[in-house]
């Protein structure tokens, strides 16, 4: 595998991709009432009443970043500080949203880290932040033993070999249900690694402190402590989450329970999670309560290596993404009816296995969602290998926001780049203004520019 460390990234983990991706998310805002909406100057100004009017958020280089495409504005909604992955927004109407939390090293000089800013701690969390993207000082973790020094908070994940915290575990898809619970997926130690480990987990915090984690599914053998931290048995490189009306949960995941590939979207039933902390004692739930079916099966043909899921508005169907396609069709981006069933309609083609990773101007989807009209917007997290599943990861300053239109019969159309020049973007979503509360900055904010590779170690 390919070290990533060193890459000009701003997280403190490496990232590295074996034959799967690296875990990571959509990005999903659930809030209600109606706000105000960036301006050109990237002030705010009153929210557009149209219900087609909407706007795009995506993460890189961990900052959260928006596009309005009424007015081709573009700009941050949170500064560099740590947050990569999929941002849920609470449904109490404050606005505020949750996503993984990934520490700067130091050593990578990014603005968003030391000196600048000190990690969030635990490091391994969701941090919670206001609607104008500032960090309320709370984070969701699971407690535990280990800490980065005496009298900081502890978390259950040990230190990595540099002792500093564990670089590879990260909190990366998220969701939030119709009573404010917070939802997350850990991916353990997968990031990179190839056979792909068992150990990433489905966690809860309880509304309204969320102070208290509830692992839902996770390692059930080895690892450490009662809750097996880095053991067997859990999640395969859990990716970005949805949230199904009724209030269950599809998570795709990279691989399958033997650790190898094609891997699956599995649905858990709402209606088997518990309400409250005192039906998971020692912060376990237990594995025979909850309820959970397999949404999507992948094949070497079909969208092998699920990452990321969303609702199409236009058919109240599911599109998967996969980070390479299989078969003759070569699908990076299928859909399905509610009950998993394939919808028949062309899907989005990309790159195979054969060209996985060595296509110029290939693309690799990541993170989804769709605007009210039916457009596609997506995340192209532009993996490059060495050779057939070689020393493959992300590509710094090469990610993309991409968009998709749609012809007729729902024919997609080539897909088209918004914003390029990104590193490690992972996620994006859709907010309509008219509908809920859209985060935004209340002062004039830079364009979400990445930092320049000559700035790097």
């Amino acid at each position: 595998m390919r070290s990533w460390a060193g890459c000009r990234r701003s997280g403190g983990r490496e990232h590295r991709l074996g034959a799967a991706a690296l875990a990571v998310t959509i990005l999903i805002l659930s809030a209600c009432g109606t706000g105000s909406v960036p301006t050109a100057a990237g002030g705010t100004a009153a929210a557009h009443s149209s219900a087609t009017h909407y706007l795009v958020y995506w993460d890189q280089d961990e900052e959260v970043d928006y596009f309005d495409p009424s007015t081709g504005t573009q700009g941050q909604i949170m500064a560099p500080w740590d947050l990569n992955g999929q941002v849920c927004v609470l449904r109490d109407g404050s606005g505020r949203f949750v996503g993984g939390s990934d520490p700067t090293n130091p050593s990578q000089h990014n603005p968003g880290g030391p000196p600048n800013l000190p990690f969030k701690q635990p490091p391994d969390s969701e941090e919670l932040n206001t609607a104008r993207g500032t960090f309320t000082g709370q984070t969701l973790s699971v407690p535990g033993p280990y800490r980065m020094a005496p009298g900081l908070p502890g978390q259950d994940a040990p230190a990595d070999a540099t002792g500093v915290y564990n670089g590879q575990s990260t909190f990366t898809g998220c969701a939030v249900d119709a009573h404010d619970n917070i939802f997350a997926t850990d991916i353990g130690t997968a990031q990179g690694s190839f056979p792909i480990p068992t150990d990433g987990r489905l966690v809860e915090w309880f509304a309204p402190s969320y102070t208290t984690a509830c692992i839902l599914y996770g390692p059930d053998a080895g690892g450490v402590g009662p809750a097996h931290t880095n053991g067997t048995g859990g999640l395969a490189q859990p990716g970005m989450m949805a949230t199904m009306a009724n209030g269950d949960l599809l998570v795709p995941q990279a691989g399958s329970s033997s650790g190898g590939f094609p891997g699956d979207v599995l649905r858990f039933d709402a209606a088997s999670f518990p309400t409250s902390a005192a039906q998971c004692p020692g912060g376990l739930f237990p594995r025979s309560a909850l309820r959970s079916s397999v949404f999507f099966q992948a094949t070497t043909d079909n969208l092998p290596v699920p990452m990321g899921v969303a609702l199409d508005p236009t058919c109240n169907c599911y599109a998967i993404s996969s980070i390479f396609g299989g078969g003759s069709a070569q699908s990076v981006i299928g859909w399905f009816t509610q009950a998993g069933v394939p919808v028949d309609r062309p899907g989005i083609r990309g790159e195979s296995l054969a060209t996985f990773g060595s296509d110029p101007g290939g693309f690799n989807p990541f993170g989804m969602a769709f605007a009210p009209d039916g457009t596609l917007y997506f995340i192209d997290i532009h993996i490059t290998c060495d050779g057939t599943l070689t020393n493959c990861g992300p590509t710094d300053y090469a990610g993309r926001l991409m968009s998709v239109t749609f012809g007729p019969g729902r024919t997609p159309r080539p897909p088209t780049t918004v914003s390029a020049h990104y590193a490690f973007p992972t996620s994006v979503t859709i907010c309509v203004p008219s509908r809920q509360v859209c985060p935004h900055p209340d002062h004039v904010t830079p364009l979400p520019t990445p930092e320049s590779p000559s700035e790097g170690e």
